[in-house]
Formats: structure tokens, sequence, C-alpha cells
């Protein structure tokens, strides 16, 4: 049998076409905190903490072809972050500007989720635990 593996979550990694708009959205609009701007490899790169989370945010380099994010592709869809209520946060979100792509609906007889949008076709789940 296999040794159990220790993980702690480190990181989200989000490739963005306009560095400092999406700085402002996750600023502004969501209440991140902006943790230093610095220089990734040759561009410029910011890291945000988000819900106790480091997000670290930053453009394509010359030799990377990203394909737009409207381009629907397998791999990771959507992160969430868990809040204490869902509908106070989507009104407080909506004041600030933010789109909400999907309205708080209850999910399951234990949640009550809603999605929001960002730059870049960036999607983010808030989620509300019910007792």
């Amino acid at each position: 049998m296999a040794a159990s593996l220790d993980y702690q979550f480190h990181h989200i990694h989000v490739f963005c076409s306009d560095l400092a708009a999406t700085e402002r959205w996750f600023i502004d609009g969501l209440g991140a905190e902006l943790v230093e701007r610095r220089e990734s490899r040759g561009v410029p790169a910011v890291v945000l903490r988000l819900g106790g989370a480091q997000v670290l945010v930053r453009p394509a380099r010359a030799d990377e072809d990203l394909s737009p994010a409207a381009d629907r592709r397998f791999g990771t869809d959507h992160f969430g972050l868990q809040v204490s209520d869902v509908d106070a946060t989507v009104d407080e979100l909506k004041r600030r500007g933010v789109f909400v792509e999907v309205e708080p609906w209850d999910f399951s007889p234990h949640s009550r989720i809603a999605f929001v949008k960002g730059p870049d076709e960036v999607r983010i789940e808030l989620v509300q635990p019910k007792p």
C-alpha cells in the first residue's frame, strides 16, 4: 500500500489578457488583498490573497500561445469560495459591479451556491454550507 501524502493548498494561478484590469477586479470587486507585484520570468505579475489562498495573476509570456478563455476546454472550470451568506455576498458584489453569472440557488440540501464571472471568463463559485 502506498504511503499517504501530506498536502496543503498553496495557490491558484490565473492567466489574464489585461493584468491591471484583472488585479483591479479581484481587489475592488472581490475584496482580495494585494500581497505583492513582481516579475515572473520576464512578465509582470501580482500575488493576491483571497479567502486565505494565494491567487497568482499574470499575462502570457512572449513564447506562450494561450487560447481565448471563451473556448471551452477540459481542465479547471472554476474555483469556489465559502461564504456565510451567499445572498448577501451576491448583493454586495453586484453593488461593486461584479457580474453574477448564476443567481443564488439551493444546489442541495447542504449548500446554496451562486457563480460570478470575472475577466477572461474566470468563474468563481460562492458556496454557503447549510446545516
